[in-house]
């Protein structure tokens, strides 16, 4: 018997705490990057989901089931659809919804039907355009739509 017990060495032990300071300092110095990566997708995401809950109240305003006849054409109409404009939008989310960021939105015609049906706009594009200083900016477009 030559007394080797199978435990380690003090050289075995050192090497491989050297090792592992080494892979922790890569894995750690990481660490500040990806948390930046983090918070910035957190306020992304915030920020889509209140511009989706906005452009969902403004369909449910053109959706208005109060339905009115054109009387030059005789077509059946919702009232919602029918006063469906920049002035009849929702007031855009404020800034602390929006995680800062400050949106404004623009409203055009995409279709308009042809002057013999009485020009009736059938489809309208909103497009809500959010900004904030030092971020990219974040444009939502949704297209509503009548039927014909």
């Amino acid at each position: 018997m030559n007394g080797h017990t199978g435990g380690l060495t003090l050289v075995e032990v050192i090497v491989s705490i050297a090792i592992f300071t080494v892979l922790s300092m890569a894995v750690l110095g990481s660490m500040p990057g990806i948390l930046k990566v983090n918070r910035q997708t957190r306020d992304d995401q915030g920020v889509t989901v209140a511009a989706k809950a906005y452009l969902e109240s403004v369909r449910a305003g053109f959706t208005d089931p109060a339905v009115t006849v054109n009387p030059a054409t005789g077509t059946q109409v919702t009232a919602g659809q029918t006063t469906f404009d920049a002035g009849t939008l929702p007031a855009v989310p404020e800034s602390s919804r929006m995680n800062g960021y400050t949106c404004t939105t623009a409203l055009e015609a995409q279709l308009t039907s042809p002057p013999e049906t009485g020009e009736v706009t059938m489809v309208r594009r909103l497009t809500l355009t959010c900004t904030q200083t030092d971020r990219p900016t974040q444009t939502f477009v949704a297209d509503y739509a009548r039927p014909l």
